[in-house]
């Protein structure tokens, strides 16, 4: 009888460690399991559009189905933000910030081959390819940095580079960088746990060359939202970049997204809202920024950070929300999309 209590009673202790390990693990089944529980998600709409950007800041390809993976969105050959413009003498990262036409500069991945076009009105089609296997074979690392974070990539040559210059007009000499997953790099994603009225997930992603995070999602809602404030012109979801865009839900609804299901499993946690620029009035049409500083400037009357988040983001409207990917796998267009809300937006 003492010998069977003895079993219980270890039996018992080992459960409850069990049960403690799972709760502190933020990505254990259990702690799942639990929240879908407590709190389950609900559906809140559709996935309407994919985007993937292979080359930061250049234009995007609209898919029907990619894979999440943790550095974003793949299709294909495609990777999200996998390459890289840099100026080739300061080994600064470059984006249509400064360089507003790099939005006109379309890619494709075919057979490992890396072909870059160009389409103007007033000088035609321009176009070069590369091979990506001679890339990784000639071993070229060039070392910069993304915002604060040091990172390397493959250099892909002086030719490319020439043409990058020239399509773009840029007065600097340029080389184009590619990521692969194993180059030296620093570029995690930490949230910064003073940036929201709510707790912060304690997490720790990866990326290529995004800016802040593997993944950003904006509504349809809110992008028409916007546009119901303009007569006779209408801005497009190409004006900011996101990878994933849903419909059937309110406008700004992601600014209360804690977490979002896609599909039967794939899973994200929403970790900050995503901050506007003078990237948003650069035509994607055309790589002409506006001279209205438009959408930027409506966005400023009433998407500007409320209370003590002013101090973080300051004149950077929020338009979006930035996550990262917990389960991975492949989503689609036409998706159910489901929620976990936070109490409060942000």
């Amino acid at each position: 009888m003492r010998l069977n209590t003895e079993v219980a009673l270890a039996a018992g202790i080992s459960a409850g460690a069990l049960i403690a390990y799972e709760l502190s693990n933020g990505s254990s089944w259990f702690r799942l399991w639990l929240k879908d529980q407590l709190h389950p998600m609900v559906r809140i709409g559709t996935v309407s559009e994919l985007y993937i950007h292979p080359i930061k800041s250049c234009r995007a390809h609209m898919v029907n189905k990619a894979l999440c993976t943790d550095f974003g969105l793949a299709h294909d050959e495609l990777r999200d933000r996998h390459f890289l413009i840099i100026n080739a003498t300061t080994k600064k990262f470059l984006t249509a910030r400064q360089l507003p036409k790099m939005v006109l500069v379309e890619s494709e991945i075919k057979n490992n081959k890396l072909t870059l076009m160009l389409h103007e009105a007033d000088s035609g089609r321009s176009i070069i390819s590369i091979n990506l296997d001679d890339v990784i074979t000639k071993a070229k690392i060039i070392p910069t940095l993304v915002w604060e974070n040091k990172t390397n990539g493959y250099d892909c040559g002086d030719e490319i580079g020439e043409w990058l210059q020239k399509s773009v007009g840029s007065e600097e000499p340029l080389r184009l960088i590619y990521f692969v997953p194993g180059v030296s790099t620093s570029r995690t994603v930490i949230p910064e746990q003073n940036r929201q009225f709510n707790k912060v997930p304690q997490r720790t992603d990866k990326a290529a060359y995004a800016d802040l995070a593997p993944y950003m999602a904006i509504s349809q809602a809110s992008l028409d939202n916007l546009n119901s404030k303009f007569q006779g012109r209408q801005f497009s979801m190409r004006n900011f970049r996101p990878n994933i865009v849903v419909s059937g839900c309110p406008e700004f609804d992601e600014d209360l997204w804690d977490e979002i299901r896609i599909g039967s499993h794939v899973r994200f946690t929403c970790f900050k809202p995503c901050e506007r620029c003078v990237f948003t009035t650069i035509d994607p049409r055309t790589g002409v920024r506006g001279a209205d500083i438009e959408p930027l400037k409506t966005l400023r009357q009433y998407r500007l950070a409320p209370g003590a988040l002013r101090e973080t983001y300051k004149q950077s409207p929020l338009f979006g929300v930035e996550m990262g990917v917990d389960e991975a796998g492949v989503i689609k267009v036409g998706d159910p999309v489901f929620a976990r809300y936070k109490s409060s937006p942000f």
